[in-house]
């Protein structure tokens, strides 16, 4: 008969001090020292928590002693601190065995323990102080020890200091107690999560890597090396514990705050005191303390703060209220759209948390260690993986790490409509491809294998080539288009489908060139799929997961190109008749075609490119609200390729605008237009207008790094024709600054509230070509001039002030210039693109 297995599981809560121990003059006991107590929040276990198994049984090989597995990795049970902890629990469990003999001797068997945290371990989550809490617990509950939580809290301190306060839920002390050896120091509960639930956390993981430095070895040389530690623990924690128990008791956020702020300072500094010094904290770190600090400035009362245990993860504490606030904040400079920013944090804070932070986790406060019928070992004693329920095996299977905080809020539709059309394609592509094999003579006896491999080589041949010309000529221009990109790939892709439907019909010529027409197709499709994926799926990354995003929807695809496949298989065999494939092919390209459209639209880009920065600048003139990126999503055109089109206030002009090079703008002079220069200090902008049609186009200047502010100084103009004109266009641009034109501070003001909105205005996708510069240096100074002068061999009309305005903004040039076409007096000019 085989031996009996015990087992026994429990799940342990993460802590996080809110103010921090230190001192460990007895390594063995975990103490933090006679003047030196501490205090924790206890986090819910919905999102961050250890699951530990404890069992033991006489089958067990004594010569292979106790075990445990961390996170599916064999770990090291033979240091002091893990037997400490080991030998006071059998010592209880020996305890009662000696009192009651009928009970089995479970104290004498070996011990095989399974632990896994749903976090990273040893990177700064405390995850030492979950995992010995649940070590703990789950051997007392094996042994059915009836110790209480706080006699359990003297035996996980020796395993980890911080251990003890885990043992409890809500907010806990770890008390010095009054044995000179410091053997009566235990955790106690100072309030339950329901006294204060309101407490809220927010978990920047800044690295994932276990740390240089444990906290255990880091401390015991600040212990050793530190003049600072020696204030913090006569004066600084004392004074911290009192306040923050008075702070708890009367659920004063405030006082909370700062002594949680105050007192993380106060540890890092006396690491940074050790020597050599401790750096926890890296740029990433003290970024989230910028931000912090940006935010509370904002409220005008502290609504976030901020603390950091032995790592560079930082944990925000807000109460629910102020959600939007602070979480708003961080989403957005992250990446999500969840929640509506109130605040626009500096460009450094924001590129350093951008670039640094790996994962954000939403919680808590809550409750201790809870007793679990789940286990990680099974009844034969053998490790077993934990039970995944299905969906969630789903998600883990096809959906990135960290799902959703690791991506933006559009990312689960898209993929949803994006993984219905390829089904969709995947079947019409069996049809198509039928057809082509029958245009190729499969099947006929009759047809010449060599004719065939001379369409294929032909049709293969001239799409390589497309290939290469449309990279070439419009690769540039599709990712600030990737959008229509999209779409208009699988336009390009069922217009190829349907040509492959007319090979078995057509004789050899005709048939040659549709085979082409159709491999050129699919060659422009293959273009302007891959490029606007890759550009969809860097908007979708937010923590640097661009490869893991990529990864995971190739497996998407597989999936539904393996069920495509199977469900076209079955067409394929049954739908033989010409005109039910025809009728078939319509539906299914209409479906490919609408979720097509429906996953490109649910997307809502962050960058401004033409139409969308037409359409946030139109708002913002008439109405002066300034739209998201959810709500611009809803506006834009899909179909229409944003070319820059505008129009006046009325409607009643209506034209475009691009951007060129000097040369370009210099130059093109059509006969019957008249044409208007300005110059600004960052671009050169000329106008030709003609009846109820204008045409801008811009030139910018060396050292113009985003042409944003110009392209909403074209749309300003544009809104502005009607008075323009009305005025009279040489009065208007010479003599007046007209009513609702902005100043450069007001511009500021606009792009900051677009920064708050959500967008990205780092990223230029305005410029569709490759952006060119131009240096130009007066080298002579030319007299003032206050007379208009005319060009009348091209109908031109340009402004002679030294002081140009552009639409509506007076700047000072250099020195007293003007622009001219030709037959007119200009400076020497020295140009060159840069």
């Amino acid at each position: 008969m085989a031996e009996k297995v015990y087992r026994a599981s429990t799940t342990a809560p993460v802590n996080i001090a809110v103010v921090k121990y230190g001192h460990r003059p007895q390594p063995h006991l975990q103490l933090p020292g006679a003047l030196l107590h501490s205090l924790s929040v206890t986090l819910s276990q919905a999102d961050l928590r250890t699951l530990t198994t404890a069992t033991c049984s006489a089958s067990y090989p004594a010569s292979e002693g106790d075990t445990l597995l961390l996170n599916g990795e064999p770990s090291d049970v033979s240091g002091a601190r893990t037997q400490a902890c080991f030998r006071e629990l059998r010592a209880c469990r020996a305890a009662l065995e000696s009192a009651d003999p009928s009970l089995p001797k479970l104290s004498t068997m070996p011990l095989r323990i399974v632990s896994e945290n749903n976090f990273p371990t040893a990177a700064g989550l405390a995850s030492s102080a979950a995992g010995f809490a649940a070590l703990v617990r789950a051997i007392a509950d094996l042994y059915e020890l009836p110790a209480s939580p706080a006699e359990l809290s003297l035996i996980a301190r020796q395993g980890s200091g911080s251990a003890c306060r885990s043992l409890f839920g809500g907010y806990v002390a770890w008390r010095m107690g009054s044995a000179a050896d410091g053997s009566d120091s235990m955790a106690e509960q100072v309030a339950e999560a329901a006294h204060w639930p309101d407490i809220r956390a927010l978990i920047l993981v800044v690295s994932a890597a276990k740390k240089g430095v444990s906290s255990t070895a880091g401390m015991q040389q600040t212990v050793a090396t530190s003049g600072l530690f020696q204030e913090r623990i006569a004066r600084v924690v004392p004074r911290n514990m009192a306040a923050m128990e008075k702070a708890i008791r009367e659920r004063d956020f405030a006082a909370f705050a700062e002594v949680t702020m105050r007192d993380s300072n106060s540890f890092h500094a006396t690491c940074a005191d050790t020597y050599p010094p401790i750096f926890y904290m890296n740029d990433v770190s003290r970024a989230a303390i910028r931000a912090v600090e940006q935010i509370n400035a904002a409220a005008g009362r502290t609504v976030a703060a901020y603390t950091f245990d032995a790592g560079p993860n930082a944990v925000i504490y807000y109460l629910e209220k102020d959600t939007e606030a602070v979480v708003g904040t961080f989403y957005h400079v992250l990446g999500g759209a969840g929640l509506k920013p109130t605040l626009s944090l500096d460009e450094g804070v924001v590129g350093l948390l951008k670039g640094g932070v790996s994962r954000v986790i939403l919680t808590g406060v809550g409750e201790g260690p809870i007793k679990t019928e789940e286990y990680l070992i099974a009844e034969d004693g053998t490790p077993e993986k934990t039970e995944v329920p299905l969906p969630k095996a789903i998600l883990y299977a096809f959906l990135p790490a960290g799902y959703p905080h690791t991506v933006t809020d559009d990312y689960l539709a898209y993929q949803t409509y994006d993984s219905l059309q390829a089904f969709a394609s995947s079947i019409t592509s069996l049809l198509a491809n039928r057809a082509v094999l029958e245009g190729l003579g499969v099947g006929d006896s009759s047809s010449s294998p060599t004719g065939a491999l001379i369409l294929k080589i032909t049709g293969d041949t001239i799409s390589r080539i497309a290939t290469i010309l449309f990279a070439h000529r419009m690769g540039q221009a599709i990712e600030p288009e990737c959008k229509f990109y999209r779409f208009l790939a699988d336009l390009f892709n069922d217009s190829a489908q349907f040509l492959d439907l007319l090979t078995p019909a057509l004789p050899y010529l005709p048939k040659l060139g549709v085979i082409v027409s159709a491999g050129v197709l699919r060659s422009l499709c293959g273009v302007a799929a891959n490029a606007s994926k890759a550009s969809l799926s860097a908007h979708f990354a937010l923590t640097g997961n661009l490869a893991e995003l990529n990864a995971k929807e190739a497996s998407q695809e597989t999936v539904v190109s393996l069920l495509g496949m199977l469900a076209g298989s079955l067409v394929v065999r049954l739908v033989e008749d010409k005109q039910v494939v025809w009728m078939l092919m319509v539906f299914l390209a209409g479906v490919h075609l609408t979720m097509n459209y429906r996953a490109v639209r649910s997307v809502k880009m962050r960058s401004l490119n033409r139409q969308r920065a037409t359409i946030v600048f139109r708002e913002w003139l008439e109405h002066g609200t300034v739209l998201t990126p959810a709500q611009v999503a809803q506006r834009e055109s899909i179909l229409r390729k944003g070319r820059g089109n505008l129009e006046s206030k009325s409607g009643e002009y209506t034209g475009f605008c691009d951007f060129g090079t000097y040369g370009e703008l210099r130059g093109w002079n059509p006969r019957g237009y008249h044409r208007y220069d300005f110059e600004t200090n960052s671009y050169f902008m000329a106008i030709w207008h003609h009846g109820g049609y204008f045409y801008m186009r811009i030139a910018l200047k060396e050292g113009t790094k985003n042409p944003l502010s110009a392209w909403f100084d074209a749309v300003n103009h544009a809104y502005h024709f009607d008075s323009a004109l009305k005025d009279g266009l040489e009065s208007h641009y010479e003599n007046e600054m007209p009513l609702g034109y902005v100043s450069e501070e007001q511009k500021e003001t606009i792009f900051a509230a677009l920064t708050a909105a959500g967008w990205d205005l780092e990223t230029n996708a305005l410029e569709t070509r490759l952006p060119v510069r131009k240096s130009i240096t007066y080298s002579t100074l030319v007299p003032h001039r206050s007379t208009t002068q005319s060009c009348l061999s091209n109908g031109a009309v340009y402004p002679s002030s030294v002081l140009m305005r552009a639409l509506g903004l007076m700047v000072a040039l250099p020195s007293p210039t003007k622009l001219c076409s030709r037959g007119m007096p200009h400076p020497p000019l020295t140009t060159g693109a840069t």
